[in-house]
């Protein structure tokens, strides 16, 4: 089931839309610290604010990010080809739905785009 903010709908002829979000480096480890503060100061619910306000960082090691620091990028799901052989520039459909959707994408945070051919697709 998608996971991502916002409402993208389905490029011209249906070759492309936003099928899910996915972190641009790893997703945010929560650790038994997260959780015990949660339970101490949020009865219990382990909601992103209550990640933010416990100050401990991702799980990962090395990775010193708050919750909100890490950041996400839309996966486009490619059911033709995104890029022209003769000029390697995106072919016309996905560039017009990529301007399309570019606001809304930014007002969610998100950073940039990803792209999963349909044939990968296993969902």
């Amino acid at each position: 089931m998608p996971s991502f903010k916002g409402e993208y709908g389905k490029s011209e002829h249906g070759n492309f839309e936003v099928y899910d979000a996915i972190p641009t480096t790893h997703a945010f480890c929560v650790t038994a610290k997260h959780v015990a503060y949660a339970a101490d100061h949020h009865s219990g619910i382990l909601s992103e604010d209550a990640i933010e306000q416990s100050g401990f960082p991702c799980g990962v090691k090395g990775c010193n990010l708050g919750v909100r620091e890490h950041k996400f990028a839309l996966l486009i799901l490619c059911r033709a080809e995104i890029a022209d052989p003769a000029t390697s520039k995106a072919v016309p459909e996905l560039h017009e739905y990529l301007l399309k959707i570019k606001e809304e994408c930014e007002k969610n945070g998100y950073v940039g785009f990803a792209f999963m051919k349909s044939e990968d697709f296993h969902g």
